[in-house]
C-alpha cells in the first residue's frame, strides 16, 4: 500500500469517528451481550429451532437445484450456516462482527454484507419518514408515532452504515499484512493438523447434517489421524478456555492486547474485532 492509500484511509477513519463511529459502536457490543443471554435464558432450543429452520430452506433449494454439483453446494452451505450459529452462540459473538483470529481476511465479506443491509434499511425509513411527514402536514395525527419510529430507525442504520465504512477502512489499511498473517496460519495449521482436517472434512461430507464427535473420531483410519484428532481437540479447547478468560478480565477492567503483524503493532482498547485488529497508525 503506498503512502498515499494510508493517509486517504487515515482520513475516512478519523471521519468516520467523528460521525460517532466508536461510540456507537460500543452501545452495538452491549447489545449484544445482552442479546447472547436473553437468547441463552428464554430460547434454549434455538438450535434445533434454527436447525429445522436451515433444513426447510435448503430442501426448497434442493428442489430447484439442476446439478449434482448445486446440490452439494447448497448441502455444504446449510451445514456452514448450523455451525456458525453454534459459534456464536458458544462464543458469545455475532459473527459478522467479530473477527476470526484463524481466518481474519473473512470478515471483509460480511462487512460489505452487512453494509447493504443498512443501506437498503436506510432508504426505505428516508421512503417511510418522507410518506408519513406528508400525511402529518395533512393532519393525520396516526403519522406521528411512524415519522419518529422512521427517523429513530433512520438514524441507527446510518450509523451502523457509518460503522462498516469504518471498519472497512480499517481493514483496507491492514489488508496485507492480515493475508499474510493468515497465509501463514493456513500453512502452519495444515502442517500439524493436515490429517485431522482430511478426517474432519471426510466426515462433514459423507453426513447430511453436522456430525457427531464419536462421528468424526469413527473416521479415523490411522494412529496419526487419530493423533492429529486428539492434539486438535486439545487445542481447541485450550484456546477456548483461554478466551473465556481473557473476556472475563476485560469485563472486570478491561486488558489492552497487542497483534504484532510483520513489526506493525495493532492495539486495542476495548473488547471488539475492530480495535484489537485494526489501530495500525
Amino acid at each position: 500500500m503506498t503512502r498515499e492509500e494510508k493517509e486517504m484511509y487515515n482520513k475516512k477513519i478519523k471521519l468516520y469517528e467523528r460521525l460517532g463511529a466508536e461510540k456507537f459502536q460500543d452501545l452495538v457490543f452491549v447489545v449484544e451481550k445482552i442479546k447472547f443471554k436473553i437468547i441463552k435464558k428464554f430460547f434454549p432450543n434455538i438450535e434445533k429451532w434454527f436447525d429445522k429452520r436451515c433444513d426447510k430452506q435448503q430442501k426448497k433449494l434442493l428442489s430447484k437445484a439442476k446439478t449434482e454439483e448445486e446440490k452439494k453446494e447448497i448441502i455444504r452451505n446449510t451445514k456452514f450456516r448450523k455451525m456458525a450459529l453454534r459459534k456464536e452462540l458458544k462464543q458469545e459473538k455475532n459473527v459478522n462482527y467479530h473477527m476470526d483470529p484463524n481466518r481474519p481476511t473473512e470478515i471483509y465479506k460480511y462487512l460489505e454484507f452487512n453494509k447493504k443491509i443498512h443501506i437498503n434499511g436506510l432508504i426505505k425509513d428516508t421512503i417511510v419518514a418522507a410518506i408519513s411527514t406528508i400525511a402529518v402536514a395533512c393532519g393525520l395525527a396516526w403519522a406521528i408515532p411512524i415519522l419518529v419510529a422512521s427517523i429513530l430507525s433512520a438514524g441507527i442504520n446510518f450509523e451502523c452504515v457509518n460503522i462498516q465504512n469504518c471498519s472497512i477502512c480499517k481493514y483496507k489499511r491492514c489488508e496485507e499484512a492480515l493475508k499474510k498473517k493468515q497465509a501463514k496460519k493456513i500453512e502452519n495449521n495444515i502442517e500439524r493438523y493436515g490429517a485431522a482436517a482430511a478426517v474432519i472434512d471426510k466426515a462433514v461430507e459423507e453426513s447430511d447434517r453436522i456430525p457427531s464427535l464419536s462421528e468424526i473420531i469413527a473416521q479415523a483410519k490411522t494412529p496419526e489421524e487419530l493423533r492429529q484428532l486428539k492434539e486438535l481437540i486439545k487445542e481447541t479447547l485450550q484456546a477456548n478456555k483461554q478466551q473465556e478468560e481473557k473476556e472475563k478480565q476485560k469485563i472486570r477492567g478491561g486488558i489492552n492486547n497487542e497483534l504484532n503483524i510483520n513489526n506493525t503493532n495493532y492495539r486495542s482498547r476495548s473488547s471488539n474485532w475492530i480495535s484489537n485488529c485494526f489501530k495500525c497508525r
